[in-house]
């Protein structure tokens, strides 16, 4: 299983990578590479949340 600390180092990574994609399309929310990042960041972030919210 991944551990929470890995999932922590790909969101920090895709966070870095959403914003470089971001103002690489002039900061077009609506780019589709924009839009992948985005829905990856957040399924990510959602898994942490639920994690530690089911460890509690």
């Amino acid at each position: 299983m991944i551990s929470e600390l890995n999932i922590e180092c790909e969101i920090q990574r895709l966070k870095e990578q959403l914003e470089l994609t971001a103002k690489e399309n002039n900061y077009n929310f609506q780019h589709p590479q924009v839009i992948d990042l985005s829905q990856k960041l957040d399924k990510l972030i959602t898994l942490v949340m639920r994690n530690r919210w089911h460890n509690t």
